[in-house]
């Protein structure tokens, strides 16, 4: 079992070792690693001064674990305060998934609105759930979750919210934002607890917001640091769902806002 530490090293350094069985979802790679795969690259072949402003996520395949494959990063725009990036994963000359990435340089602004912040509570308080073999999908193993309010997958919950904390179990370094993108997409989709019995549910298009950088601060965040989730299912009807999430420090400030597209294959014609 290789941590995600290992593999946002080796992309830094110029190597693509493939994705073990532990980061997968069956024999698929789940979605938050080969984004923060993708972010990682883009890290390494672009480097920023300016902080990562968003990023928008397309998962268009599979990328299957235990297999080589590519990552094909370009510059779409640089200008002098903002730039837009994309990345590329491909596996057998197919593309996996797509990110593009924003960047943008601070300016001065007399428009000045501070986020409303939250109280999470103890870190690290609620209910945990750990890796169940057969159960769980193999990545769990590297994160700890712990829910605070919402239902379980395919508990016929009549929740349409998600409230929990999150951190990585097996890293002890900084949290860059490649590590922060793999921690959002770690929780299962909101949708999943309205469900009866298990069916397949996947995340389609992800835009993701960042409101400051996880290293800002006096105190920058670590990987085995909690973060706050909140997320809810805004609307569903024809087998689609929209779901929008807040993610907090664990001082209750806003660090960034995530909003998925999910397909949810529950009924079979």
């Amino acid at each position: 079992m290789t941590s995600f530490d290992h593999y946002y090293q080796a992309l830094l350094n110029g190597e693509m070792p493939a994705v073990d069985a532990s980061w997968g979802q069956g024999k698929t790679t789940f979605g938050g690693m080969s984004a923060a795969l993708a972010l990682t690259a883009l890290e390494r072949d672009y480097p920023q001064s300016a902080p990562l402003r968003s990023l928008s996520i397309h998962v268009g395949g599979a990328l299957t674990t235990e297999q080589p494959y590519e990552i094909a990063t370009r510059a779409l725009r640089a200008g002098r305060s903002v730039s837009h990036l994309q990345a590329e994963v491909l596996q057998n000359e197919d593309c996996a998934t797509v990110v593009s990435a924003c960047y943008g340089k601070a300016r001065e602004s007399d428009v000045v609105v501070a986020a409303d912040k939250s109280d999470p509570g103890e870190p690290g308080s609620g209910t945990r759930l750990g890796y169940i073999q057969g159960v769980t999908p193999e990545f769990v193993r590297h994160i700890d979750f712990s829910y605070v309010s919402g239902g379980l997958p395919f508990s016929n919950s009549k929740d349409n919210h998600i409230h929990g904390w999150m951190r990585f179990n097996d890293c002890s370094g900084p949290l860059t934002e490649a590590h922060l993108v793999a921690l959002i997409d770690s929780w299962p989709p909101a949708t999943l607890q309205k469900l009866k019995s298990v069916a397949p549910c996947a995340s389609i298009t992800w835009s993701l917001e960042l409101l400051d950088s996880p290293s800002a601060g006096d105190a920058p965040l670590q990987a085995n640091d909690w973060l706050y989730y909140e997320v809810d299912i805004a609307e569903a009807h024809g087998g689609y769902a929209h779901t929008t999430a807040r993610i907090y420090r664990a001082d209750g400030s806003l660090l960034a806002l995530s909003r998925q597209l999910v397909v949810v294959y529950d009924k079979r014609s």
